[in-house]
């Protein structure tokens, strides 16, 4: 039902975009929408950005990291990094720019029309994931001459750097309007996530800055500081984390089982991850898979123990798993004590248990084992950190595994033996996604541009973070 009213919204909301133009008087057809409220373009714009983190942009990552491996069809082809400028043209042109980013665009305008405050922010906040998430598979892209539409239909590149730099001050414009108070008729039932709490919103925009200053520690030695300031402001639980409920129903399930669903037997988990787990007795493992009798599988309908292939899972946007790994890091990284980083860690793992519901019983002898710092080199209890992250945030988060090894190497997997090709010429594990045709052929000159200024965007150069 709930995939129903996203449709019919998506409908209104496309019925607005192509009947906003000047026309005269006389020209309007009474029978159609000439406006839409802001809270029939909210849940549009929420819907999109949770499907955008979980679609192919959750599973090409987990795919070159080795959740998963590719038994039939792309898969395989993905596998082997053999990726196209075709795979991302959908995302790019209808999920990201004429989709999320566009309903955050028409959100704003008319909230700052009708002093709508607290529309304004949540909207900002959805931009600045949505930009986060692009800019960290593609480097430079769109961003301060984007979402002009007829206006200008070529928009030029911003560096990543400058990228990274808007997105933090959407984020702050963001907790500044949510520390007001809102008018009349602000959100409620339309925030899929939070119902319209403001304070929630606010937690989420300081999380999410957390975790963009982490992308950027390798560039700016203030990061770790600047984001376990910004963990202390986030939620503090798992249940104050921004949870995107899926349904039921096929027309609006998780994307992640849906593709069980759609294309069985055609991505497979890597054997390679589920030995890992069997190493460590990580009591996670029937949580993330189950064996079909020949290949470890991600999803079965008939086995609701599956955490993240269930059709109406709760897919956080950013988790509290994640704030806590990221405050491990960061005090590792500034030099704290070992014991105040070993908790943070231990937080991080027990927070994935009971994100999955295990019980402490059956959890207890692996978090003593891997939470133990004790004997390591600072080297050392910092790739503990990021192996166990790597863990942790399978099903939900592994665009941010993915952004973890560019930036630090772990966990040290090896890369596909038949991982060389045009757009990955090295061989290795990719460093980013190449652009999508649709930008090549329509918006060439600025492709180009871009293009050229990182040294020809092919998938083994990194974006500047991870340089």
């Amino acid at each position: 039902m709930k995939r129903i009213i996203y449709i019919l919204v998506a409908a209104i909301t496309m019925t607005f975009t192509l009947n906003s133009c000047d026309l005269a008087e006389t020209n309007l057809d009474p029978t159609r929408l000439s406006d839409v409220s802001l809270s029939l373009i909210l849940p549009t714009a929420i819907s999109q950005t949770a499907y955008n983190q979980s679609a192919l942009q959750a599973r090409m990552p987990g795919i070159v990291m080795q959740h998963y491996i590719g038994f039939d069809a792309q898969q395989v082809a993905y596998t082997d990094y053999v990726i196209t400028r075709n795979e991302f043209n959908n995302y790019w042109r209808t999920g990201l720019y004429a989709g999320a980013l566009k309903d955050c665009d028409v959100i704003i305008d008319k909230a700052v029309a009708e002093g709508q405050i607290h529309y304004e922010a949540i909207a900002k906040i959805l931009m600045a994931y949505n930009y986060g998430m692009a800019t960290c598979m593609f480097g430079d892209i769109p961003f301060s001459e984007a979402l002009q539409g007829l206006d200008n239909l070529t928009p030029s590149y911003d560096s990543q750097q400058a990228v990274y730099a808007g997105i933090m001050q959407l984020l702050d414009e963001a907790i500044t309007l949510l520390g007001q108070d809102g008018p009349a008729g602000g959100p409620g039932g339309d925030d899929l996530i939070y119902g319209g709490d403001a304070a929630s919103w606010a937690a989420t925009a300081h999380a999410l800055k957390a975790r963009f200053y982490i992308h950027t520690s390798k560039r700016d030695g203030s990061a770790y500081a600047n984001a376990l300031t910004e963990v202390g402001m986030a939620f503090s639980s798992l249940a104050g984390q921004p949870g995107f409920a899926y349904d039921v129903a096929q027309q609006a399930a998780n994307p992640i089982a849906l593709f069980g669903i759609g294309r069985p037997n055609t991505l497979n988990i890597d054997g390679r991850f589920a030995d890992l787990m069997d190493a460590t007795s990580d009591p996670r493992k029937d949580y993330y898979m189950e064996f079909n009798g020949a290949d470890w599988v991600f999803h079965n309908p008939s086995n609701s123990q599956l955490h993240w292939a269930q059709n109406a899972a709760v897919i956080p946007l950013i988790s509290f798993v994640e704030l806590e790994f990221i405050r491990a890091e960061a005090l590792q990284a500034t030099g704290a004590a070992e014991a105040e980083v070993q908790a943070a860690l231990e937080s991080g793992i027990i927070a994935s248990m009971e994100q999955l519901g295990i019980d402490s019983a059956a959890y207890g002898a692996y978090v003593a084992a891997q939470a133990d710092l004790s004997g390591l080199s600072d080297s050392e209890k910092w790739q503990r950190i990021i192996e166990e992250a790597y863990s942790a945030y399978y099903g939900f988060s592994m665009l941010e595994v993915w952004n973890n090894y560019r930036r630090t190497g772990w966990p040290a997997i090896t890369p596909s033996p038949n991982g060389s090709n045009g757009l990955n010429p090295s061989g290795g594990i990719p460093q980013r996604w190449p652009y999508p045709t649709s930008e090549e052929v329509t918006n060439n000159a600025s492709f180009q541009a871009a293009s050229d200024a990182q040294g020809g965007a092919l998938m083994d150069v990194p974006t500047w973070a991870n340089q």
